[in-house]
């Protein structure tokens, strides 16, 4: 049976069901446990009123719990909301208000899953080691989902809604990126067949799932019938330990942002470490140093690389892999077009550009989103039809070398990537400005030769910079808080009066 949807990938993973699908290092689920656990989640869900089309919550930490969780929502027909377990409690309600989310999976304390309830939420699976009732929700536990009958898929048609993920907006809206289970299946199609994925491999899942790198593993896998680690958060902060979980469970397929490649080859202790069973390192979200990706590839000599570039509204649509180490300081490139995708590059006015010059990238393809979720403004900014295809403007800026190769220069906005982390500096200004005492403000994206970017907030007068970041890191996802503050007198400023955050970074760079 080919799969037509997202919910079907379990009950058609080719592979034997006695065979690991999951593990954390520690834990392990084979198929036949994975599809039974996902059947009793469904259950429940489907016992609390979720119906097709309704939007559930994914409150999570990276874990086996999350992937099953994923793949309940789908089964009972619903469509996935992934939340960053680590954000503020008020970034999240935010997110629950804009989706509509009134059922959530979390393993959230109680306190704060009442603050969920305040915007909307009314019923809850508590996956977390705190048990009991909480006020004005309706819960249900841990046992009951082991005590649930298995519930049958839910049918559902391929163009129906599947995932939600929630990005931040340049005016403080988050914007919601609505993928169909066609889209979502059509890129786990393309993954499977552009890196030859089968039940022979293990794949590392070190995103979290409010990351779109993440439905690398949880739709493509699937459909290989290959296992996935979920990498645990805190193995992630030391790289040895990393290296040896890789090691110990003979991972073959690594997509991460360049930072956490970098840090395992520089971190890791390599050394005294097997990792030849890893045959693909992939990176996205945002450019690899030349110098840094070439050590990591003389570290794990047997791995190809691929960089894969793709926003979140397509998945994927280029791919460029290299199976040498790269040689001077050139950027490496997106690439072309892959499996399924059409790309084209043009100029403000919306003509083809010159071979060679600089222009936005548009692109077409069955991976492409539905729409930002109840944004019919944002739509209309970011598609448009052209002899009757329906293409998305990327807001990326692209030229194309001799050989056609597409080269990524930046964006034609404001929108950042750190680390892999979209981030509209608008929206971390915003927040920012609202702090006591701050009369101006920027946010500034510092790139070291180490590689270890970051935001700098840079506020005015310098007294404001003492307490803004705890200001931020209660508004803001942990990813989009600056890593420090600086103050100054006062911010460059360009010719109308606004804040110049070219000349604010130049002021930056100054101090040193």
């Amino acid at each position: 049976m080919t799969p037509t949807t997202l919910s079907e990938l379990l009950e058609v993973a080719p592979t034997d069901p006695d065979a690991d699908a999951l593990s954390d290092g520690t834990t392990r689920l084979t198929w036949a446990q994975y599809r039974d656990r996902v059947a009793r989640t469904a259950a429940v869900l489907i016992d609390l009123g979720v119906a097709p089309g309704d939007r559930i919550g994914v409150h999570l930490p990276k874990s086996i719990d999350s992937f099953v969780t994923v793949h309940a929502v789908l089964r009972a027909g619903a469509a996935m909301v992934p939340l960053d377990a680590m954000a503020p409690p008020a970034a999240t309600t935010t997110v629950i208000d804009e989706a509509g989310i009134d059922t959530l999976v979390s393993a959230a304390p109680a306190s704060i899953l009442e603050a969920f309830g305040q915007a909307g939420v009314r019923s809850v699976v508590r996956l977390g080691a705190e048990e009991g009732p909480v006020d004005g929700l309706v819960v249900r536990s841990r046992a009951d989902v082991d005590a649930a009958a298995p519930a049958q898929p839910v049918p559902v048609a391929p163009d129906d809604l599947a995932y939600v993920m929630f990005t931040s907006g340049s005016t403080g809206r988050p914007k919601g990126i609505a993928h169909t289970h066609a889209s979502g299946l059509a890129y786990a199609r393309h993954a499977v067949a552009a890196y030859d994925l089968s039940a022979a491999d293990r794949m590392a899942n070190i995103a979290p799932l409010h990351f779109d790198q993440s439905t690398f593993e949880l739709y493509a896998a699937p459909l290989a019938g290959a296992s996935v680690l979920v990498v645990p958060d805190p193995v992630l902060r030391f790289p040895a330990s990393l290296a040896k979980l890789i090691e110990a469970e003979r991972t073959t397929v690594w997509y991460s942002v360049p930072y956490l490649a970098d840090q395992l080859a520089k971190r890791g202790a390599l050394d005294d470490k097997d990792l030849s069973a890893l045959r693909w390192i992939l990176y996205g979200g945002e450019a690899f140093a030349p110098s840094a990706l070439a050590a990591v590839m003389e570290a794990i000599p047997s791995a190809a690389v691929s960089n894969v570039y793709g926003p979140a509204e397509v998945n994927q649509c280029t791919i460029h892999n290299l199976t040498e180490p790269p040689v001077g300081d050139d950027a490496i490139p997106i690439g072309g077009a892959w499996a399924g995708s059409r790309l084209l590059v043009v100029d403000d006015d919306g003509a083809d550009v010159v071979p060679g010059d600089a222009g936005q990238l548009l692109v077409a393809t069955e991976t492409m989103m539905r729409g930002y979720w109840g944004r019919p403004d944002l739509d209309e900014r970011a598609f448009e039809e052209r002899d009757g295809t329906r293409w998305y403007r990327t807001g990326d800026l692209v030229q194309a070398r001799p050989d056609g190769a597409l080269v990524f220069l930046g964006r034609a906005d404001n929108q950042v990537k750190v680390r892999g982390h979209r981030i509209e500096l608008e929206a971390v200004e915003l927040v920012l400005a609202a702090q006591p005492g701050v009369d101006a403000c920027a946010a500034i994206v510092v790139r070291p030769e180490s590689g270890d970017d970051h935001l700098v907030a840079v506020v005015s007068p310098p007294a404001a910079a003492d307490d803004v970041l705890a200001g931020a890191a209660a508004a803001l996802p942990r990813y989009a808080v600056p890593q420090r503050a600086v103050g100054l007198d006062r911010l460059a400023r360009t010719g109308t009066g606004k804040v110049d955050r070219a000349g604010v970074a130049r002021q930056l760079a100054e101090l040193g």
